[in-house]
């Protein structure tokens, strides 16, 4: 099987709790040859993805919605993938006609959740809006007054409207108050700057250890003392030491011997993923963004012959930590000793690094071809990543602090 490219992107509801992901697919293949079906290769990938790699293990219990095209649907390929778990975008340039509409009705009978993407009003379009059951406006192609008139004459159809591509807070917020069901974006990655607020006391405490752990020269002392302050952080230090995860055949009950037992480079990760843990005010698609972000940088820093493993899953995990304090990434490092290369990565972009966090960012927008550039087997190390972290993310909510942290 070639390489696989896979992104997924989350969907929101009012309360921007996740409900469903769109997954974008492709071979490496796909632009050095010339395919004479595009559908066709389409459905080889999202099949063979399905089968070899699992559904769940991308998008866990959630619904993963694919593009579908014309003959994707009447070819009976759709029939292939479980309707439980999957929902079909109808790509908006498809000819909308009598067969298409008999066949959608169709998998509405067998079950199938049906979306019309990229939506806008065409006299064709109007039967179809009695049998779907998601209408995806884009509200960069269509602007806010043509979205919210969509809106209007969707309603009598009852059907849940989905506003996409909205990549700041600002257009969220109007989506929203247009009366709109679903949100899908970037906009959950920028912070809200209208406001400025302080770090909750246990979050600051947790930021003091993070910034104590960077230090080459720390001194596990020090450490103790900072956590043994709060009660907190000792609480959740003591439950993660002892989770099963670590299998200790006795209780450990001691601060300074779980730092020893632990060392530095897992303090370091259990401090900064506790941080993102604490932030409750937040989308959790944020920080399973930090936690896929996170591995994809080590694993691929590995691949690229950088050093530092444990620097560059920190450089993943900080790269949305803007969006979670609601400032500025500057601002947010002012505080934080991070070495130049790892600052100019984060604000900038730039150097080697800056690359690391270039390529997770560009195959979580489906640009694959980029990606591939920088680093060679990116769609593997990303699917892999999607799959660790969705095994982390289970393991922060069930049992508290995160475990199985390290490769």
């Amino acid at each position: 099987m070639p390489e696989v490219f896979v992104a997924r992107q989350p969907i929101f509801d009012r309360k921007l709790g996740v409900v469903a992901y769109e997954l974008l697919f492709r071979t490496g293949q796909l632009n050095e040859a010339v395919i004479a079906s595009p559908e066709g290769a389409t459905a080889t990938v999202v099949l063979n993805s399905f089968t070899e790699i699992g559904l769940e293990r991308i998008v866990g219990r959630k619904t993963a919605w694919v593009n579908v095209s014309r003959q994707f649907v009447l070819s009976g390929l759709a029939q292939a993938v479980p309707p439980g778990v999957v929902g079909l975008e109808i790509l908006e340039d498809q000819r909308l006609d009598c067969e298409m509409l008999d066949a959608l009705v169709e998998l509405k009978r067998r079950g199938y959740r049906l979306a019309l993407d990229d939506f806008r009003w065409r006299p064709e379009a109007e039967p179809l809006l009695d049998v779907v059951d998601v209408v995806k406006l884009d509200l960069l192609a269509l602007g806010k007054e043509s979205l919210v008139a969509h809106l209007k004459r969707l309603k009598p159809h009852g059907v849940t409207v989905l506003a996409e591509k909205l990549e700041t807070p600002e257009d969220h917020e109007f989506c929203d108050g247009a009366g709109c069901d679903l949100f899908q974006g970037f906009f959950f990655r920028r912070p809200e700057l209208m406001r400025h607020r302080g770090i909750a006391t246990n979050r600051a405490a947790l930021l003091q250890v993070v910034t104590a752990l960077l230090d080459p020269a720390v001194q596990l002392s020090g450490v103790e003392q900072l956590i043994g302050h709060d009660v907190s952080l000792s609480y959740r230090l003591l439950r993660y030491i002892n989770s099963a995860f670590f299998g200790m055949r006795c209780e450990i009950s001691s601060i300074g011997q779980a730092l020893a037992l632990l060392g530095v480079e897992n303090l370091r990760q259990w401090a900064t993923l506790s941080v993102l843990a604490s932030i409750d005010d937040k989308p959790s698609e944020l920080t399973l963004t930090a936690l896929v972000r996170a591995r994809f940088c080590e694993r691929a820093g590995v691949q690229l012959g950088m050093p530092r493993s444990g620097e560059l899953f920190t450089l993943g995990l900080f790269s949305v930590i803007d969006a979670l304090m609601d400032a500025t990434m500057p601002e947010v490092l002012s505080s934080l000793p991070f070495p130049t290369n790892m600052r100019e990565a984060l604000i900038h972009h730039r150097g080697e690094m800056g690359l690391l966090l270039d390529c997770v960012t560009r195959l979580e927008a489906g640009d694959f071809d980029r990606a591939r550039t920088i680093v060679s087997h990116a769609g593997d190390l990303y699917l892999e990543s999607l799959v660790w972290a969705n095994g982390a993310a289970d393991a922060l909510v069930d049992h508290g602090p995160l475990v199985a942290v390290t490769a």
